[in-house]
């Protein structure tokens, strides 16, 4: 998969360019979409508005992003705890670049170490429930509010 602009910069946080996008406690996960006309899908989160410090950093004024994942090769989505409240599958506890050839439970054991161009990116939440996916491509795209919904930045 190739990251387009942007990199996993920690285990709860993406950066692309000087922008960090902190996707643990502060944004909240609006779900999954798949557009089977385009072969894609597309993550979406947003942060609580109006806010002087969205995404835990105050360069980064956006009122949300997406992923968009193109030419989608690979979905899985996992089950969630179900003792746990519903507002924990809106926060991402682990994102993590994971090898696809590798048959481990534990998403920490298949944890790439080395930069490689064969990964799938993994997305745990606080409910446990767990999204991995890989496509050819996928691009971070700001969004703003405008009227009250989000749309992409211009």
């Amino acid at each position: 998969m190739k990251l387009e602009n942007f990199d996993v910069s920690s285990s709860i946080e993406l950066q692309s360019g000087n922008l960090f996008w902190d996707l643990h406690n502060i944004a909240n996960f609006d779900g999954l979409e798949l557009i089977p006309s385009e072969n894609a899908a597309v993550m979406r989160w947003s942060v609580p508005t109006p806010t002087t410090n969205p995404w835990g950093y105050y360069e980064n004024k956006f009122a949300g992003m997406e992923l968009y994942f193109k030419k989608l090769i690979f979905l899985q989505i996992g089950p969630r705890d179900d003792e746990l409240p519903m507002s924990e599958d809106r926060c991402v506890s682990t994102i993590l670049k994971v090898d696809p050839n590798v048959q481990q439970d534990d998403p920490q054991m298949r944890q790439l170490l080395e930069p490689s161009d064969s990964f799938r990116l993994l997305f745990q939440f606080q409910s446990a429930r767990m999204f991995e996916i890989d496509s050819d491509s996928v691009e971070l795209v700001p969004l703003t509010e405008i009227n009250g919904r989000l749309k992409r930045a211009q």
